[in-house]
């Protein structure tokens, strides 16, 4: 997967063109663009362009709260009319994968169930993200901003397990994705090691790649060094280590191909997590 985002990905005047070049270089892999949808209207112009060339991008909205509270915590008056307009827009040219990603902060743990809520009832992707710390891709002082573990858990746990009901697998593993959250904000331990360096990489805008995007850990440019070169190089195999031993994040795309290989590890594990929710709720209603 070759995610396109930002800062805000539809400042740029060309993103058609780009798609056309990563879905011509990359035509196996699945297109992602995330965007916060204050541009509305240079993505009704562009998305027909976009499409045309690979029908299946898919799309991310951030939002952060209903209403005021998404405005708020954007700064941004009209964000979430502006949101919701380019949701509309996505929709309406077809888009076959449209998905809302939330933030999780202190300031808006109430909102978390009704951005969830809001993305079942119109059947978009929902994504949930806890805010994380990197000096070179979200900033630096933002795990201050997180919430108290005792404030989350019980919505946090309501949200996976009705994922994790669903018919659709990969609800089911977001599912189980997300009720692993809380454990590693207790405890900073992942469940699953981080695939950085392996299977996955960050290139910033001046071309620069990193092992991933929370970690200052650089391994070369692409305009001054091939991929192939900066893939094999001995700074990147240094690094390694460094990344495999890393717990300092939990987010799905450092985890996705690490699900994959322990498909077997996951299944158990749901059918656990489901029982232990189906006993609890027969012994409250004891």
């Amino acid at each position: 997967m070759i995610d396109i985002t930002g800062g805000e990905p539809f400042l740029r005047p060309d993103i058609p063109e780009l798609i056309a070049v990563l879905h011509k270089k990359c035509p196996k892999a699945r297109l992602l663009i995330t965007t916060n949808g204050f541009l509305h209207d240079k993505i009704k112009k562009q998305i027909d362009s976009i499409l045309a060339i690979d029908p299946h991008t898919a799309f991310r909205v951030s939002l952060d709260g209903i209403g005021k509270m998404h405005e708020r915590i954007r700064g941004v008056p009209g964000a979430y009319g502006k949101a919701l307009k380019t949701l509309k827009i996505l929709e309406k040219a077809g888009v076959k994968d449209i998905g809302v990603i939330f933030t999780l902060m202190a300031q808006n743990t109430e909102e978390m169930r009704r951005i969830y809520a809001f993305s079942k009832k119109h059947r978009y992707n929902f994504s949930l993200n806890v805010i994380h710390d990197s000096p070179v891709y979200f900033g630096e002082g933002k795990t201050s901003l997180r919430p108290e573990l005792e404030t989350i858990k019980q919505d946090i746990d309501a949200i996976a397990r009705d994922q994790m009901l669903s018919l659709n697998p990969k609800i089911v593993v977001k599912g189980w994705f997300n009720s692993k959250i809380q454990k590693h904000l207790q405890n900073h331990v992942r469940p699953l090691p981080c695939g950085a360096g392996e299977n996955f990489f960050y290139m910033d805008p001046g071309a620069n790649i990193y092992m991933c995007h929370l970690k200052n850990f650089p391994i070369g440019n692409l305009n001054t060094s091939s991929f192939q070169d900066i893939w094999t190089s001995r700074t990147k195999q240094k690094l390694l280590s460094k990344t495999q031993a890393c717990q300092d994040c939990w987010l799905m795309c450092t985890t996705r191909d690490e699900i994959k290989r322990k498909r077997f590890y996951l299944t158990k594990d749901i059918m656990k997590l489901l029982f232990q929710a189906i006993l609890k709720i027969r012994c409250l209603m004891l």
